[in-house]
Formats: C-alpha cells, structure tokens, sequence
C-alpha cells in the first residue's frame, strides 16, 4: 500500500494520507490529495504491510521520512 507524505525539513511528518480507490470506497470523487506549503515536501511512499495494517495516526506518531531518502524510518525513543 502507497501512503502520501507531508514533511518538513527536518524529516517531521505533518500529515499522511494512505491512498485508497475513491470509486471503489464509494465517493463521488475521482482525485484526493495532500498540498504542502513553504517549506515542506510530499513523497509518495510505499507501506511495509504491518505499517499499511497500522492507522495513519500511529505512523504520524511513530515515524518520520529520512530527507536525504525520502523513506520512512522509525523515530528515535
């Protein structure tokens, strides 16, 4: 499962959004997406499944995107 990521310079995640079929979740739309503002990035990421069985919330709260990859790692403790 792909998720889309807001961050910022540091590598802090502002939002996340796991992309799903609107059609197929019943909406009405055809497009979904996150915007970022000045001085933050979005990257499209791919979820391992035990993080794409997770709620978006846990991953906000558990992860941030390494900058220089752009990948998801896991924050310190």
């Amino acid at each position: 499962m792909k998720a889309t990521v807001v961050h910022d310079d540091r590598g802090d995640i502002v939002a996340i959004a796991k992309i799903g079929d609107l059609a197929r979740a019943g909406s009405k739309f055809t497009r979904a997406g996150l915007l970022a503002t000045d001085g933050q990035r979005v990257v499209e990421i791919e979820l391992s499944e035990e993080q794409a069985a997770r709620p978006a919330r846990e991953i906000h709260a558990s992860y941030r995107i390494d900058p220089a990859t752009s990948k998801l790692v896991q924050k310190d403790a």
